[in-house]
C-alpha cells in the first residue's frame, strides 16, 4: 500500500522529532513518501498529484489549514484521508474522533488501516472552495480575517487572540445594528437580515481549550450542512447565546436564533462584500455565497465509532 505524508514545517505543535516518529511508524505500515509544504496551495496541489498517481492514503500532519489544503485535492477520489493533529485547535481531526496529540492520533490511525477501515463523509462547499468542518460569512470571518492580519497575536496569545478579535469585531461593526446578511434557500425562500450567519457540518463548531463550542448541535458528518443565523442582538443577549453554546446548546430554540439542519444548499448575500472564511481560514470578499452539501464526497480514516 502507498502513501504519502504531507506536513505543515511550520506546525504550531509538532517538532522534528515528533515528525521522525510518526514517519517511522507509518512507514513500517506502508510504503510511504514523507513531503513538507513549502506555501499556501502547496498541499492541495500534492495531494492531487498523488490521486494521479495512485497512491491509497494521505496523511496530513498540520493544523486545520493543512488539512483543508489536502482535502482539495482528494475530494471526489476513492484515496483516503487520515488527518493527524500538527495545529492548534485541530478541529476536524477531533471531529473525525481522534485524540488530540498527533503520536496518540497515529496509533488509531495505523489500526484503522491495517483493518482497510475507511469511511465517507460530506464536505461542504463554499463557491468552489471545500470545507471539512465549518465555515462563516460576516462577522464571524471578520474574527478570522483580523486573526490572520495580526499574525504576531495569534503566535503570541494563540486561542486568546480569537477571543481578543470577537470582541474587538463586535463592538467596532455595524452588523450588530444593522445586519446584512440573507439567506435565500433552494426552494425560494429568503429569510434575514442576519448579523452573523455561521455554517457547519460537525460538532463542535471549534473549540476554547478543551471545551467544544456546540454552535450547531444537530450537525454531523455523515449529513448536510447546519446553518446558524442571529439576528440583531445586544451585546448582553450574545452574550447569553455564547454560554448556551458553551453549556448545552439549547440558544437554537431562541427567538433571535434561526438553526437549519441538514441542508443541500443555500445562497448567503449581502449588499456590501463581506468576508468568508472556510475551516478557519480567511477566504476573501464576496457579496454573495453558494453553499452547497457535498455528500459521500471523502474518504477517511477516523476513529471507529
Amino acid at each position: 500500500m502507498r502513501a504519502l505524508l504531507l506536513f505543515n514545517p511550520h506546525a504550531t505543535t509538532t517538532d522534528e522529532r515528533v515528525r521522525d516518529v510518526i514517519a517511522s511508524a507509518l512507514a513500517s505500515a506502508v510504503d510511504l513518501d514523507v513531503q513538507p509544504t513549502k506555501q499556501r496551495g502547496h498541499a492541495t496541489h500534492i495531494a492531487a498529484g498523488a490521486v494521479h498517481e495512485g497512491v491509497d492514503v494521505v496523511f496530513s500532519l498540520g493544523g486545520d489549514g493543512t488539512a483543508n489544503e489536502v482535502l482539495q485535492g482528494l475530494a471526489g477520489s476513492d484515496v483516503a484521508l487520515g488527518v493527524i493533529p500538527g495545529g492548534g485547535a485541530n478541529v476536524f481531526a477531533r471531529a473525525l474522533g481522534l485524540p488530540n496529540d498527533a503520536v496518540a492520533a497515529t496509533s488509531i490511525l495505523l489500526d484503522e488501516l491495517r483493518r482497510r477501515r475507511t469511511r465517507t463523509i460530506t464536505l461542504g462547499r463554499a463557491g468552489d472552495r471545500y470545507f471539512g468542518f465549518n465555515a462563516g460569512f460576516g462577522f464571524d470571518a471578520a474574527v478570522v480575517r483580523h486573526v490572520e492580519q495580526n499574525a504576531g497575536m495569534k503566535r503570541m496569545l494563540r486561542q486568546l487572540a480569537f477571543v481578543w478579535s470577537t470582541t474587538r469585531e463586535w463592538m467596532t461593526t455595524d452588523e450588530r445594528h444593522a445586519p446584512s446578511v440573507t439567506v435565500g434557500f433552494a426552494d425560494g425562500r429568503t429569510a434575514g437580515p442576519f448579523a452573523i450567519t455561521i455554517i457547519a457540518n460537525a460538532d463542535p463548531y471549534t473549540y476554547l481549550g478543551r471545551r467544544g463550542m456546540h454552535v450547531h448541535p444537530d450537525a454531523d458528518l455523515a449529513a448536510g450542512l447546519d446553518l446558524l443565523a442571529i439576528r440583531a442582538v445586544s451585546t448582553q443577549r450574545l452574550l447569553r447565546i455564547v454560554a448556551q453554546v458553551f453549556r448545552d446548546g439549547s440558544h437554537v430554540g431562541a427567538r433571535d436564533v434561526a438553526y437549519h439542519h441538514d441542508l443541500d444548499g443555500f445562497t448567503l448575500s449581502a449588499s456590501a462584500a463581506q468576508p468568508l472564511m472556510v475551516d478557519g481560514d480567511y477566504a476573501g470578499e464576496h457579496r454573495e455565497v453558494r453553499f452547497t452539501a457535498v455528500r459521500d464526497a471523502l474518504r477517511v480514516l477516523a476513529a471507529p465509532a
